[in-house]
């Protein structure tokens, strides 16, 4: 008798509200790091998700050594999306090489909901 897993049968409707923490390559550069935001945001909205806020927490000193690296550059992402977006945001930062290490959470805090401004010019 096969064990059938009901997690994936289920699909909901609803959005919920997520934060991605990325540790990247410390050595990446300002406009690489603007290039991973941007390619984050367009999976982000061919998936029908919500880019909410973004924290650049800078670059740190590492509890332990990743691909070689004492440090890394992190950063915190918030957006609102519906479940099996969360396995396509993580299948694509697995195939990122400057991404070293990423945990996606359901955020329980209230989270207000931050849009970018558009200038046009």
């Amino acid at each position: 008798m096969k064990k059938k897993n009901f997690l994936k049968e289920i699909k909901h409707q609803f959005l919920k509200k997520y934060e991605t923490a990325v540790i990247l390559n410390p050595d990446m550069e300002e406009l690489k790091f603007n290039q991973f935001l941007d390619k984050v945001k367009d999976i982000m909205s061919k998936n029908n998700a919500e880019f909410l806020d973004f924290h650049d927490w800078g670059t740190r000193r590492l509890s332990y050594g990743i691909k070689n690296f004492n440090r890394g550059k992190f950063a915190i992402i918030h957006f609102s999306a519906n479940g099996p977006f969360i396995q396509e945001l993580e299948r694509n930062l697995k195939i990122m090489e400057d991404c070293m290490r990423f945990q996606t959470v359901v955020y329980t805090k209230n989270l207000q909901a931050v849009k970018e401004e558009v200038i046009n010019g």
